[in-house]
């Protein structure tokens, strides 16, 4: 099924490319909910507004309005680290954990003006095995150099984020506590840019299973933590219309977090990190198409099993607003 990802993620943006656009008051802006908000000020500042030919007047948007979004996107990473609950470390690698899998992962977003609110989640698995190039041990098993082994990791995720803007300095209104600026003027290619703090709690389970085929023992661990974070990020939006016909907008978005990860078994408190980013290809108000990059890793300590490491990897998918 991994491999019907990725013509799916492009036969979907085809399919929105060909889409006819709504014909509504912000037609030539994607209803995120996060851009041109300050354009709402400017039209009581302003009686009317003419628009130029290939420079349409800014999109109206509605601060009290809810928006729902949905993302489905395929992520790429592969497995990055080192187990430690051996005697001594042992890269992922050693027991051919290594190898990049195209991985399911999905977020349900509401928002309203400055605030969203979202459910997300992923599942990644990957399957190793062979000859043992050196000898290891992991999980109370032994491993000696040449033993034929078959291994199997799994890492999932489910949790909630809430992030609000807290700077837009190209908005009428650039602070939630600022007033709104009288002699505010839209800016070129309606051009928005936004800062938003963002806090975030996640279940994470992982998973690990060795078998050394050649002594007939095999071991099996998996732990449960919580992570807690909070972090900082940016989005950057302008029109392209005039310039890339099939693509109305364009928008180049980052954020980074870091925070506690808690054991539900006995453990140890670790730290993590979480740093994303991409570029968004919007056809229409209701669909865009994006790319981009995701780390995802830290300091997992419980009971049975301790990953010092991450997942990383390229990713791509689609998003929809309703």
């Amino acid at each position: 099924m991994g491999n019907a990802i990725i013509p799916v993620v492009f036969l979907t943006a085809a399919s929105l490319a060909a889409i006819p656009c709504v014909a509504t008051a912000s037609a030539d802006t994607p209803a995120t909910g996060n851009a041109a908000i300050g354009a709402l000020e400017s039209t009581a500042v302003q009686a009317s507004t003419v628009a130029s030919p290939g420079n349409e007047s800014p999109a109206i948007d509605d601060p009290t309005v809810f928006k729902l979004s949905l993302t489905l996107e395929a992520w790429f990473p592969r497995l990055e680290g080192n187990f430690t609950d051996g005697p001594a470390e042992v890269d992922v690698r050693t027991p051919d954990l290594h190898d990049s899998e195209p991985t399911f992962a999905g977020a349900l977003t509401l928002t309203r003006d400055r605030l969203s609110i979202a459910i997300r989640g992923f599942s990644f698995s990957t399957e190793g095995g062979g000859t043992a190039s050196e000898s290891f041990s992991l999980g109370g098993l032994s491993v000696g150099a040449g033993d034929t082994i078959d291994t199997s990791f799994s890492w999932w995720s489910v949790g909630a984020q809430v992030a609000y803007d807290i700077y837009r300095p190209l908005a009428a209104q650039t602070t939630p506590w600022s007033d709104p600026r009288a002699d505010w003027t839209a800016p070129a290619n309606n051009t928005d840019l936004s800062v938003f703090a963002l806090a975030s709690v996640d279940l994470q389970g992982i998973d690990r299973s060795l078998a050394d085929l050649t002594s007939g023992f095999a071991t099996d661990a998996n732990e449960t933590f919580v992570v807690a974070a909070a972090g900082v990020g940016f989005r950057l939006a302008f029109d392209t219309r005039s310039r890339m016909p099939l693509v109305r907008r364009v928008e180049l978005g980052a954020l980074a977090a870091g925070g506690l990860i808690a054991p539900l078994s006995g453990g140890e408190l670790g730290f993590g990190a979480r740093v994303e980013a991409d570029l968004s290809a919007w056809f229409c108000n209701e669909g865009a198409v994006y790319f981009g990059y995701r780390y995802l890793g830290g300091t997992y300590e419980g009971e049975d099993m301790t990953l010092d490491g991450s997942l990383q990897g390229m990713r791509a998918g689609i998003r929809f607003v309703f």
